[in-house]
């Protein structure tokens, strides 16, 4: 497929000392981009010297190849060629999937657009599971007797009360909650509709198959969780492909967070708040 059909360049001998940000920079002079994979060697950790530019608009991307191929960017002559797209799935393995299967497709296709959840929100579920687990009750003692509408209400308020002051406490800019995010970042996911007693360290045995991990903040709850990658990359791989898979017993509901999440942006490696 060419360029001006996909509307993606593969980008060959990149100096490995460009971050994935640089590059952006380096093509965005030429119309907006709708991705940029630029893969980590899990060794090494630098880059691995190429990558993949995709622009909203394939004319924008026609430009961007006649201007930058045989250019020197870093030291280095850059390489550019029409990348590889995935090619759709035949239609006859997709009518065999049951309805199930290719609604989870769906979800998978389209986690990494803007949610409506509120980023805070804990469904009734986990509520139940706390309350259940705090007072050392089952979820049938929970959900009986004349209040439980006002019970749940009031156990929710006190948990998203909570949650907001643990992640306050552990550098998580509230305000980056208060209206829908104008940009949002490349290595920060939110992890929601966790179970009940979920702990920091499970979920980065999860995310760290995936690449290297700079902060994991799960408040006491357990339901909601904040896990930062070093490397968009790595984090990206990891976002398509836990994006409503199963975890114990509830599907990974992942969201990526606004780009000013943490007060302090500089990732800070291997911490994690349980």
């Amino acid at each position: 497929e060419s360029i001006a059909e996909s509307g993606s360049i593969f980008v060959r001998n990149l100096a490995y000392t460009i971050g994935e940000e640089e590059l952006t920079q380096h093509f965005a002079v030429f119309g907006p981009l709708a991705d940029v994979t630029m893969p980590v060697d899990k060794e090494s950790r630098k880059t691995k010297g190429f990558a993949t530019v995709t622009f909203v608009l394939p004319e924008h991307a026609v430009t961007a190849y006649t201007e930058l191929d045989g250019t020197v960017f870093h030291g280095r002559m850059l390489h550019l060629l029409p990348a590889k797209t995935k090619s759709s799935p035949d239609k006859e393995e997709d009518e065999d999937k049951n309805f199930k299967d290719k609604k989870k497709d769906k979800q998978k296709a389209s986690a990494g657009q803007s949610h409506n959840w509120n980023t805070l929100f804990l469904g009734q579920n986990a509520v139940v599971d706390v309350i259940a687990s705090k007072y050392n009750l089952s979820k049938q003692e929970v959900l009986t007797g004349s209040a439980v509408a006002v019970r749940l209400a009031l156990a929710e308020t006190q948990m998203v009360s909570d949650t907001r002051q643990f992640l306050e406490n552990n550098g998580v800019s509230l305000d980056a909650f208060n209206q829908p995010p104008e940009v949002r970042s490349k290595t920060v996911i939110l992890v929601k509709n966790l179970p009940a007693k979920t702990t920091a360290a499970e979920i980065k045995d999860i995310f760290c198959k995936f690449g290297e991990l700079g902060r994991v903040v799960l408040p006491p709850t357990g339901v909601t969780a904040i896990v930062e990658f070093l490397e968009p990359s790595e984090a990206k791989k990891s976002f398509l492909s836990l994006a409503y898979t199963r975890f114990k017993n509830l599907p990974l509901y992942l969201e990526w967070a606004p780009d000013n999440t943490f007060s302090d942006k500089e990732n800070k490696k291997n911490t994690d708040a349980p």
